[in-house]
């Protein structure tokens, strides 16, 4: 472990926070990786929406007791973390006119994803979901990036109503994060892509937020060879759903 200093805060929306941490090794290569900090006795994943070679920031939502103690924190505070954790996603295979969808549980890690094509010139089309107006955050951020962008809500009030995964269509190659709802319906819906289960081990009832992940070829570990696995590789009728917990967005 490392030390990471707390150096930015922001709420963002109800119960969503952004920090951002100073750290002597950053270790992230690629969008979709995550990172560990210590909070009390506890070591917690946190997905990461923006990094360079000194400094990370995640956005998380206040879930419990743990969560509320790092939103609280005072600037200056230090933390042991590890960084750069876990399988990210596979840029390279992304093609051209690839769909990024998240929903309010994955739009963070969707951020670096998005910069991260759009250096290598590849166009993407970028869908967002959450479940009312008033939880709406970081759509501006994504705006500087991408022209293409369809914001849906649960209830219907901005807009269009529905999960993100309602604007997936068969033929799409698809990247996304968020709740086991909305990757189920795309991993039924898209023809491939990659699926990001790195905020479900936030939520994660097992120690550390680690947890068995049901492959075709069998069962593996969340934090070993993901938290990013291709779509086509996950088996849903053998998901075991009961360590997220009441995992929604």
């Amino acid at each position: 472990m490392n030390k990471s200093r707390l150096v930015y805060r922001k709420r963002l929306a109800n119960d969503v926070y952004k920090m951002t941490f100073d750290t002597d090794t950053c270790r992230f290569s690629r969008p979709g990786q995550y990172a560990l900090i210590m909070i009390g006795e506890r070591a917690r994943p946190y997905q990461v929406c923006d990094y360079d070679s000194n400094r990370f920031t995640i956005v998380f939502k206040v879930r419990d007791a743990s969560d509320d103690a790092l939103a609280r924190a005072e600037f200056g505070t230090e933390y042991e973390s590890e960084t750069g954790l876990g399988n990210g996603f596979d840029v390279d295979t992304v093609p051209e006119g690839a769909v990024l969808a998240a929903d309010s549980m994955g739009v963070s890690e969707m951020l670096e994803l998005a910069r991260t094509l759009l250096i290598r010139g590849k166009r993407f089309r970028l869908v967002l979901g959450y479940k009312t107006k008033e939880d709406i955050y970081m759509v501006d951020s994504f705006r500087h990036i991408c022209t293409d962008i369809e914001v849906l809500t649960l209830d219907g009030s901005n807009g269009r109503g529905g999960m993100a995964s309602d604007s997936v269509r068969k033929s799409d190659y698809v990247c996304a994060s968020g709740s086991p709802a909305m990757l189920k319906a795309i991993t039924a819906k898209a023809s491939d892509g990659q699926i990001s289960f790195s905020n479900m081990m936030s939520v994660s009832a097992e120690e550390g937020g680690d947890f068995d992940v049901a492959l075709r070829k069998g069962i593996v570990r969340c934090s070993t060879e993901g938290p990013v696995f291709r779509l086509n590789e996950v088996n849903w009728n053998d998901q075991a759903l009961e360590h997220w917990g009441n995992c929604t967005m």
